[in-house]
């Protein structure tokens, strides 16, 4: 009996064995290529934007400056005004690696920064923020559950230092994944319990794994050249050898021209007819009611700020605008929308992140918006005009001021005049 068990079950065992063996055994860290480390910038998959291995050896390339840009769906619009066409081409001192799936808003990325926490240390850094994140409901948590993952949580558990921002993401953490592994030890950060001594080691080991796990199997997240070639080289070609914006600007312009003639929107003719042509009537004032200034996302906010404070990074944020012929259409309300920038506003300056590039009210701007809501063409160059200077000329993360407030509840349904906060 015993010997057809093992029959059966033997070469599985076997297996399994081995492959733990290869994950212990199997180096953390690989070699530099920077032909690879371009490919993995530009994938932007869902797998590249939570996995850690690829990012850690981009980020650490001591002959290239990958800077992390983090954001959500606007990323994956590439054209040939779009950043990482832009810095490849004109030869940047640094090449952008993007960070970012549609729906991942604040949240996503702070469990995501603590896979490279080392890596953000002292350097600079670009966010991009969509108003549309702050809705009254929280985001969809299964859209969180694919972007989340066990290396990024024994990263955050080896991270905490038990202050106000550790009790908050624990608590996030369990309401957005509440069979989340090691649930007991994140419900003691959630309570600001203490940790014992056997809770750190099963955190060490975990962590471990975790980690040599990313380096083995995140070699094969990346999609490699046929992604690159995709979204990079193939529009190369199509800019000037000599950077010139005004020339630059007239290639934008014909290209936003000659992409939007099938509709009265300003969106891209492709956009249009596969995401909007067949059911444009049913978004005729289906916005209306739309309010972002009472949202959990402001505190999900804070999380990111918090990190980026602790971590010394110099970030500049970008704030995306909504493309105004489809606000009108839609009724989305203008007096709100700006209403909720000078919220986010705030709570970046109050704290000393004065680095903003605000486009909100750049959406009803001729060929600056790609669809509804993403930046594109004479977009992107307004970007760079802001970004290229800012991550060109590198300077040290000012002295953060950070408030606790913005933990609060107080804070995520504030709708009055900010001044008047207290």
């Amino acid at each position: 009996m015993l010997k057809r068990l093992w029959l059966i079950f033997g070469p599985i065992f076997v297996a399994g064995l081995l492959v733990l063996l290869l994950i212990f055994f199997y180096p953390s860290t690989r070699n530099h290529n920077l032909t690879e480390e371009k490919y993995s910038a530009a994938s932007v998959s869902a797998e590249s934007f939570k996995e850690r291995s690829q990012k850690v050896r981009a980020l650490t390339d001591p002959d290239m400056r990958f800077v992390p840009f983090f954001g959500s769906s606007e990323w994956i619009r590439f054209d040939n005004m779009h950043p990482g066409v832009l810095a490849e081409k004109y030869n940047r001192s640094y090449r952008p690696y993007f960070m970012g799936q549609a729906g991942a808003a604040s949240l996503s990325q702070y469990f995501g920064m603590q896979q490279i926490t080392s890596e953000l240390e002292n350097k600079q850094a670009v966010f991009v923020i969509s108003p549309q994140w702050f809705t009254k409901e929280d985001h969809d948590s299964t859209i969180f559950q694919t972007y989340f993952n066990n290396d990024q949580l024994t990263a955050f558990l080896e991270n905490q230092s038990g202050d106000v921002a550790t009790q908050y993401a624990a608590n996030r953490l369990l309401k957005e994944n509440p069979s989340v592994p090691m649930k007991g030890i994140v419900e003691k950060l959630a309570k600001n319990e203490q940790l014992s001594d056997f809770d750190h080691s099963i955190i060490t080991a975990s962590a471990e794994f975790n980690e040599k796990q990313a380096a083995l199997f995140g070699q094969f997240s990346i999609r490699g050249r046929l992604k690159y070639k995709d979204h990079v080289e193939k529009y190369l070609s199509s800019l000037p050898d000599q950077f010139s914006y005004e020339e630059l600007e007239n290639i934008a312009r014909k290209e936003g021209e000659e992409n939007t003639t099938n509709n009265d929107l300003g969106m891209e003719n492709h956009f249009y007819n596969t995401q909007l042509k067949k059911d444009l009537k049913k978004w005729e004032g289906y916005q209306k009611n739309y309010n972002f200034l009472k949202s959990s996302e402001y505190n999900d906010l804070q999380l990111v700020l918090d990190q980026f404070a602790k971590s010394k990074v110099n970030v500049l944020f970008v704030f995306q605008p909504v493309n105004k012929k489809w606000m009108d259409y839609t009724g989305l309300s203008e007096e709100m929308y700006q209403h909720s920038v000078e919220k986010i506003r705030y709570q970046l300056e109050s704290q000393g992140f004065t680095n903003i590039a605000d486009f909100s009210k750049n959406g009803g701007d001729p060929y600056f918006v790609k669809d509804t809501i993403h930046i594109g063409w004479l977009g992107w160059l307004a970007f760079d005009k802001v970004v290229n200077p800012f991550l060109s000329n590198p300077t040290t993360a000012p002295n953060y001021q950070m408030n606790d407030r913005f933990f609060s509840q107080d804070w995520a349904n504030y709708d009055g005049n900010i001044k008047d906060f207290q």
